[in-house]
């Protein structure tokens, strides 16, 4: 009886391969699509590409510029020393950047900043391929503990977290400190 029911399941089985009844094949996955930029770098519509494509979860939109957004957790960073916080500095681009190991379209890094003297360093960091932290390109764990000067937007991003920390107050964003026109 077994035997003639293991021959009936191969017949079976060779009968729905013949007819092109296979078992089914799992379903690709579908690709990730990045959002298209926001319509204009104002206020709004940042924020509401931000509502519309980013998964906020627990994140927190303080600055924007031509390339992206930056974001950070509610309770902003810790602070190290009298004038030095530590902070998770999140951004999502509004494009694809070029980077060493691929175009890059989001990033985490972890930041000391020295709030008196208007500077960074960037403690460690990940550069992802999509947004919303998707498709890791490149991790450094321990990355240049150099300080750096901070471009405009940088220095925006920096005295949201120095004011929030430094003070135990709330992050404000500061979203209005964007040229018009993204390049």
């Amino acid at each position: 009886m077994r035997m003639r029911t293991a021959v009936l399941g191969v017949a079976i089985s060779a009968g729905l391969a013949g007819a092109g009844l296979c078992a089914p094949k799992p379903a690709a996955k579908p690709a990730i699509v990045d959002p298209p930029p926001p319509a204009s770098l104002d206020v709004g519509d940042v924020e509401a590409w931000a509502s519309a494509y980013i998964d906020r979860d627990m994140w927190t939109l303080i600055t924007h510029d031509v390339e992206g957004a930056r974001f950070v957790r509610p309770e902003g960073g810790k602070a190290t020393a009298p004038f030095t916080i530590e902070a998770d500095i999140r951004t999502e681009l509004f494009q694809p950047v070029k980077m060493g190991p691929g175009w890059a379209r989001s990033g985490l890094a972890h930041w000391s900043v020295d709030c008196a003297g208007t500077r960074y360093s960037v403690l460690s960091m990940t550069i992802y391929s999509h947004n919303n932290l998707r498709g890791e390109l490149a991790k450094k764990p321990a990355a240049d503990p150099a300080w750096m000067t901070p471009n405009e937007f940088q220095t925006a991003t920096i005295k949201v977290i120095c004011k929030a920390v430094l003070s135990g107050k709330p992050l404000e964003p500061a979203l209005g400190a964007a040229p018009a026109t993204p390049s």
